[in-house]
C-alpha cells in the first residue's frame, strides 16, 4: 500500500474512532473494517459519483448527518478534490448536515488546517469543521 494511502486511511480511522467515542451512529468509512459509505451524485448528473471517506450521524436530537473527506497534503489541490468538495457540501446542505474535512497536522512549512482553509477559500466551499491529529 502506498504511503499516501496509508496516511489517508489513518486519518479516516482516527475520525471514525473519534466519532464513535462521541456516541455518533451509522458510522460508515471507506476503510476495511467499516461498511462503505454510499456514493453521492448530482441529480442531473448521475454518472458523476463520489464516495465520501466517512459518513455518520451525530447523537443530537436531529441526528445530524456528517459527511467527512480526508485529504493528505498533496491532494488539497486539483479538480477532483474540488468536485468532491462541491458535491459533498451540497449534499450536506440539502440534508441539513455538516461537511467536515480531516488533514495532516503539518503540510511542509504550514499547518494542514491553513492549507485546507486556503484551498476551501479558493474554491469557495464552506467547511463546517477542519480536523487534524493532535500529535
Amino acid at each position: 500500500m502506498a504511503v499516501e494511502q496509508t496516511e489517508h486511511d489513518e486519518l479516516v480511522r482516527m475520525m471514525a474512532n473519534y466519532f464513535k467515542s462521541l456516541g455518533y451512529t451509522e458510522i460508515r468509512a471507506d476503510i476495511p473494517e467499516y461498511e462503505t459509505p454510499a456514493e453521492i451524485h448530482w441529480t442531473n448528473q448521475p454518472q458523476q459519483r463520489y464516495r465520501p471517506d466517512l459518513t455518520c450521524r451525530m447523537n443530537d436530537t436531529a441526528r445530524t448527518l456528517i459527511i467527512l473527506e480526508a485529504e493528505i497534503c498533496n491532494s488539497l489541490t486539483g479538480e477532483h478534490t474540488t468536485q468532491q468538495f462541491r458535491i459533498f457540501r451540497a449534499n450536506a446542505t440539502q440534508n441539513r448536515g455538516q461537511f467536515h474535512v480531516v488533514v495532516p497536522r503539518v503540510c511542509g512549512t504550514e499547518s494542514g488546517n491553513d492549507r485546507a482553509t486556503r484551498f476551501c477559500n479558493r474554491i469557495e466551499i464552506r467547511v463546517d469543521h477542519i480536523w487534524w491529529p493532535s500529535q
